[in-house]
Formats: C-alpha cells, sequence, structure tokens
C-alpha cells in the first residue's frame, strides 16, 4: 500500500536564503525558509536540499519567471563586436 500524501500536513514557510552548487550535468539547490512571520535572532531555520537535472532547473526558472510577470534577462551583444 502505498502511504504517499499520509504524512504530516503540509507546511508553509517564509522563503529567507538559497544557495546552489553545480554537480556537472546536475545542479543541488539548497532552500531555507522559517515558519515564522518574521525572522529573528535564534528563530529555526530549516534546511531542504533539491537534486535536478539542468533541463529541470531551467523549467523551474521559467516557470518562476513567468508567475511573476517578469522576463529572464536577457544577453546583450558586445558592442565591441556589434
Amino acid at each position: 500500500m502505498d502511504d504517499y500524501g499520509k504524512g504530516p500536513p503540509d507546511q508553509f514557510g517564509a522563503l529567507v536564503g538559497w544557495a546552489h552548487e553545480n554537480l556537472g550535468d546536475r545542479v543541488m539547490v539548497m532552500l531555507q525558509s522559517t515558519r515564522r512571520s518574521g525572522l529573528g535572532a535564534g528563530d529555526p531555520v530549516d534546511e531542504f536540499r533539491y537534486f535536478m537535472t539542468k533541463n529541470q532547473a531551467v523549467v523551474l526558472a521559467n516557470y518562476l519567471y513567468g508567475i511573476s510577470g517578469r522576463l529572464p534577462p536577457t544577453k546583450r551583444r558586445s558592442r565591441w563586436f556589434g
């Protein structure tokens, strides 16, 4: 029997930090969050690490750009060669 979805209820938090590590064809993203509305001295910070392919990272980044209403940065052409 599959126990997926039978764990503790969903938990919500505020994102307070992140970092990444390039692992060749994959990337590790570390997200830090807290369950409190404001981060003060001594407040617990949870860390979560996610491993994904670089394609998954691009799909996630494009999704976040889309829901934020912003456009991804564009590469500028060098005036030296332009």
